[in-house]
């Protein structure tokens, strides 16, 4: 039994406390050992469930971008979605390991691509409204995508090619294990070995003497062998095993003969099998292949376990294969193969630090995946580059046989030459970016170099060793920078293994190589790129012939001040030339804040001697920047000069902002973030920051000057501090998000809501959950449909709780209410100072001064996770 109503387990101070004390009772019952008979385990196999149908090829519900909500709201568009996704993983799981990677990023730039390309935002929504002018061009994208994936040439190999070992076999062998039929056996055995030794992933077709009946590598799922129907269920096996097109079991006339279970209860009863734990062939419950054949006039399956990332073994342990003749309305089983070997289950990485260090920062270059990506495409994304590095670190003969048996170097050499253009432009855009650039530049040749010496120690010759520490690291860098942008066009497909590419670039370039044969073009550029003085001057004088006002200007609207901070002589040279120092970004960042934020104490300096406002802040810009570091700033929200030195800089450079006159309140707990900021300072020793804390932790700041008090933005995010009787109520605008409340219709008098609310909670949850088979998701939650009909002695209220409603069953006397979107206007209600009533009216003030329209409608929500508090809603509308 489990209970997952935590949230009845405290109500309002108010309230008896009965509830949880029989919820105590109730959870200890259930937590109590059962005594009894071992049950009975059926060995019978089982028909599998079908896996659940969506609109498209994804789940249409919840938060989705716009490119997604229009996929949902057309139902051509949503069977184009779901075929394209269905070509694309088909192709991409039949490809080489090489080939894979190529095609996987060229979809995910494709994916990124839709939004722009057909005038759509990356903003999320559950809004489902149809816009015919995106839906045609989507719809045409789509099928030209198809076409494109249908004509993208498969590689053939090479004469050469063909007569080298495929790489599967330094992993995988087929060895005996339990032979019921010992001639049979051992001629599969061998045959079974020199196919794989030829061409890889098994396909029975390919033995001498066998005829193909269905199967994994049948064109057909189903035959008719002697008037019986065998099917082999296949099925897309999902996001957690790589959507891999899988076998189930097989049925004959329609009745289960083989489950995901039969083959390992086989592997059980040999001795010393490896103690695998579980009698399923894997977690997604399924074979890597089934396929039926013929062979000496008998009717035989072969059942192979997944290899890899995938195979079911716990590390260490043997994956396996067994083949079984099919007679009667069963199956026999003849041969028991052991194949793949499971590499020991170690942290790989942990003994490559340079290959590390360097995986960290491109994780901070890359940041966190681009807002145009669904959460379903970002889960996809994660887990395919944990299996795409497993492999590649761990059978790194599967990379580097593909690359020159498919001849994929060419599609590899362009691509990375595309992510290291990438990673230069975005070096480029201002100084943060270039420190970081000039930080991680020298660390590539260091962590290829490892890389080669980790697959050398491996066994790997010299010429296997570099194609796959080339993969691996080329995968890792470019999937940092793709994640940078957006793509500005549909991008083509990867380079055919027949097409030539000149390079420009090693895999792994020296610091410096990206730079050779560039020309800077603007003051921005040079500036930022240290050029000499009279470099700057020349520059200068044509930007302001030229531009005017809009001189030195560089991406995200950024001033050339802002990339000078950091050489003094450049800094020194635009302030003579009435640079303005309060110049900012697109996000309001000025060149003092970037002095902060890189610990650069002279530009600081100089700065505030020029004027710089030490009371600047920044502001909130949705999809602003490129690259990790920009967009986290850009949508981070307020920052001044003082909050960011407290998080990055040393203490001279805090002291100098202090002095100036930072140390204002500039928003309500301002100081508090300060505060925070300084504890995790990594530029600090312990007495420099004891010290600093003791002034800049307390709520002692002046205000800052009027003419730099901002406007409180209730709409930005900021608390509107609203003063009412001598209470200051604190009231923030937030959305409640779509649910559903299953409650009682009640009118309560006050005295019986205070009395009898626990035990009314009590009989809501327990009814959600027993009667309703419901998932309580949320607090108990206090719903008035009309405020307005509140009296004295009449409370009427829906006493609810938010709970998930797929397959809810009606409750005699309850009621199950879906509630939309909202914007509500919350504050926590303070008893030891305010009243019921004091407070609904600074609602509704707030809502009046603030241009919102307020609604009869409020929520009372009773939080008891990380301590108790009780919050009233207001909605309103604009």
């Amino acid at each position: 039994m489990t209970i997952n109503q935590e949230h009845l387990m405290r109500l309002p101070s108010r309230a008896k406390q009965a509830v949880p004390a029989a919820l105590a009772l109730l959870v200890a019952g259930c937590a109590a050992p059962v005594s009894g008979p071992v049950a009975y385990h059926d060995t019978t196999p089982r028909l599998a469930e079908a896996r659940a149908e969506t609109r498209a090829s994804f789940e249409c519900g919840g938060a989705l971008p716009a490119v997604h909500r229009q996929i949902c709201a057309s139902d051509e568009l949503s069977s184009l979605d779901k075929q394209l996704t269905d070509q694309y993983q088909r192709a991409a799981n039949q490809l080489d390991t090489a080939g894979g990677l190529l095609l996987e990023a060229n979809q995910r730039q494709w994916m990124l691509s839709r939004a722009a390309h057909c005038g759509l935002t990356a903003q999320s929504g559950t809004k489902v409204e149809a816009d015919p002018a995106a839906i045609m061009c989507l719809e045409q994208m789509y099928r030209q995508r198809r076409q494109q994936l249908s004509s993208w040439s498969a590689p053939a190999m090479t004469a050469d090619s063909r007569q080298v070992a495929h790489a599967y076999a330094s992993y995988v062998e087929y060895r005996l294990a339990d032979s019921r039929e010992p001639a049979l056996c051992s001629a599969l055995t061998e045959q079974l070995n020199q196919d794989l030794q030829r061409h890889g992933l098994p396909d029975p077709s390919r033995l001498p003497g066998v005829k193909l009946l269905a199967g994994s590598n049948g064109e057909s799922t189903t035959a008719v062998v002697d008037g019986r129907e065998i099917r082999v269920d296949l099925h897309n096996a999902g996001p957690y095993a790589g959507y891999q097109t899988r076998a189930r079991g097989v049925l004959i006339n329609g009745q289960p003969v083989m489950d995901d279970h039969t083959l390992p209860r086989w592997v059980a009863e040999q001795s010393n099998y490896g103690g695998r734990a579980y009698a399923s062939s894997s977690q997604t419950g399924d074979y890597g292949s089934i396929d039926v054949f013929q062979r000496d006039g008998r009717t035989l399956l072969l059942a192979n376990e997944t290899w890899g990332f995938y195979s079911p073994a716990a590390r260490g342990e043997s994956a396996f294969s067994g083949v079984y003749q099919i007679s009667g309305q069963g199956v026999q089983p003849l041969c028991l193969f052991q194949t793949y070997l499971t590499p020991p289950r170690t942290n790989t990485l942990a003994g490559m630090p340079a290959y590390a260090a360097l995986e960290k920062e491109l994780n901070r270059v890359a940041g966190d995946p681009l807002p145009g990506y669904a959460q379903h495409e970002r889960r996809d994304n994660f887990q395919s580059w944990k299996e795409r590095q497993w492999t590649l670190l761990n059978l790194p003969l599967l990379g580097a046989d593909a690359l020159t048996r498919y001849h994929r170097e060419a599609a590899i050499y362009h691509r990375n030459d595309q992510a290291l253009d990438a990673f230069f432009n975005w070096s480029e855009r201002n100084l943060g970016a270039k420190t970081l650039y000039r930080k991680v530049m020298p660390m590539l040749r260091p962590a290829h170099q490892e890389l080669v010496q980790m697959f050398a120690a491996q066994g790997l010759n010299a010429a296997e060793s570099e194609a796959a520490a080339n993969l691996l690291f080329h995968e890792t860098l470019a999937r940092s920078m793709e994640n940078l942008a957006p793509p500005a066009t549909v991008p083509g497909l990867p380079l055919t293994p027949q097409e030539p590419y000149q390079p420009r670039y090693a895999i792994a370039p020296a610091a410096g190589a990206l730079e050779q044969g560039r020309n800077f073009a603007t003051l921005y550029s040079v500036v930022l790129n240290n050029a000499p003085a009279n470099v700057i001057r020349d520059f200068i004088a044509y930007e302001t012939d030229t531009f005017g006002e809009e001189r030195g200007v560089g991406p995200d609207q950024s001033p050339a001040l802002m990339v000078a901070v950091g050489n003094p002589d450049s800094l020194e040279l635009l302030l003579q030339q009435g640079f303005d120092p309060n110049a900012a970004n697109q996000w309001g960042k000025t060149p003092l804040m970037t002095a902060a934020e890189l610990n650069l104490l002279p530009g600081a300096r100089r700065l505030i001697e020029a004027g710089a406002n030490v009371h600047a802040q920044t502001r909130r810009v949705e999809f602003a920047g490129v690259g990790g570091p920009d967009r986290q700033e850009a949508e981070q929200g307020r920052r001044t000069a003082l909050l960011i030195a407290a998080s990055n800089a040393d203490a001279a450079l805090i002291d100098l902002l202090v002095s100036a006159g930072a140390a204002a309140q500039a928003w309500d707990g301002y100081h508090q973030q300060v505060c925070a900021a300084l504890d995790g300072n990594q530029q600090l020793s312990d007495a420099e920051r004891a010290r600093l804390k003791a002034p800049l932790c307390a709520n002692v700041y002046t205000p800052p000057p009027p003419s730099q008090q901002a406007v409180v933005d209730i709409r930005a995010g900021d608390t509107l501090i609203l003063r009412d009787t001598g209470v200051d109520y604190r009231i923030r605008l937030i959305e409640r998000q779509p649910m559903h409340l299953f409650g009682r219709n009640m009118q309560l008098t006050p005295e019986r809501l205070r009395e009898d609310m626990g035990g009314i909670a009590r009989q809501v949850g327990m009814s959600a959950v027993r009667r309703g088979k419901m998932k309580i998701v949320g607090p108990l939650t206090l719903a008035f449909a009309d405020l307005g009909a509140i009296t004295e002695n009449s409370l009427p209220m829906l006493v609810s709780f938010p709970v998930t409603a797929v397959g809810a069953a009606n409750v005699a006397n309850y009621v199950l209410e879906q509630k939309p979107l909202q914007r509500v206007l919350s504050v926590d209600y303070d008893p030891e100072r305010a009243d019921a009533e004091s407070t609904w009216r600074a609602l509704f003030s707030a809502a009046l001064t603030q241009g919102f329209t307020p609604s009869q409608q409020g929520y009372v929500v009773i939080h008891t996770r990380g301590g108790q508090r009780t919050e009233y809603q207001l909605v309103v509308t604009e």
